[in-house]
């Protein structure tokens, strides 16, 4: 993936039959193997560490992966699949783009490092091409061209991964015992005065901390930005007299 993720249900991942072997009957399930991986963690998962929270050998966990790696891509699969993405209901692209922005953040921001996991590179691409799919017939239906829409996909990614990243940033902070109010102001009050005396006025503001919609007023920009764009399109393809016509001079 790029900037999203894809899905994956737990009946999925259990419906999936590990190769037959000889030996005593199997006492797990596939996902219970995907269960404990993602409560070891992404980040410093090893076969080892899982095997030892299931309470097997290592050597009992590759009858159900074929690697470290698939074990990562199914974990974090399997972790998105909490999370709901839209369905196009016919409703206001700007609406099915909130929706999918929101969802985006939840899960990128959840615990299971699948932020980690997308920032290194250990998810499959078939999870970027199944959301380019998606974007494109949510929103070819509603007027955009192919490379307007994959284009608008980017910069909403982008965005919310920005924002994640802040969210994520916030949380270490905290856990350190620095929370990002107070080391923020502190840092700014720290500077001569004369060094930081517009910053001083917005001391409030610039310390704030991420959140799940703190980051939706510059999503709303975007979207408006895009909005105007997208009707100015129109009025340049079809014929002006449509658009005034459907707002009449006072």
């Amino acid at each position: 993936m790029e900037d999203d993720l894809r899905t994956m249900t737990a009946a999925e991942a259990s419906s999936r039959t590990p190769p037959a072997r000889r030996g005593r009957p199997r006492r797990l399930e596939l996902v219970q193997v995907i269960e404990a991986a993602l409560a070891v963690g992404v980040r410093q998962l090893t076969m080892a560490a899982v095997a030892e929270r299931l309470g097997v050998g290592k050597a009992v966990l590759y009858g159900y992966v074929g690697s470290r790696d698939e074990l990562v891509q199914l974990a974090t699969a399997h972790a998105a699949s909490r999370h709901r993405f839209p369905t196009d209901e016919g409703q206001p692209w700007t609406l099915w783009v909130l929706e999918y922005a929101r969802a985006l953040f939840e899960a990128m921001t959840m615990e299971g490092d699948l932020f980690e996991a997308w920032l290194t590179a250990r998810q499959s691409p078939m999870v970027e091409v199944d959301a380019a799919e998606m974007w494109l017939q949510v929103l070819t239906r509603r007027g955009f061209s192919g490379e307007a829409a994959l284009q608008l996909r980017r910069a909403v990614s982008h965005l919310v991964i920005g924002a994640a990243a802040g969210m994520k940033h916030d949380r270490a902070l905290l856990q350190k015992g620095r929370p990002r109010p107070g080391s923020a102001k502190q840092a700014v009050l720290s500077r001569p005065p004369e060094e930081t005396a517009l910053l001083r006025q917005f001391v409030d503001v610039f310390a704030r901390e991420v959140n799940e919609r703190s980051w939706e007023f510059a999503l709303f920009l975007l979207l408006r930005g895009v909005a105007a764009g997208h009707e100015a399109l129109e009025l340049r393809d079809g014929d002006a007299r449509d658009l005034f016509a459907e707002t009449p001079p006072a």
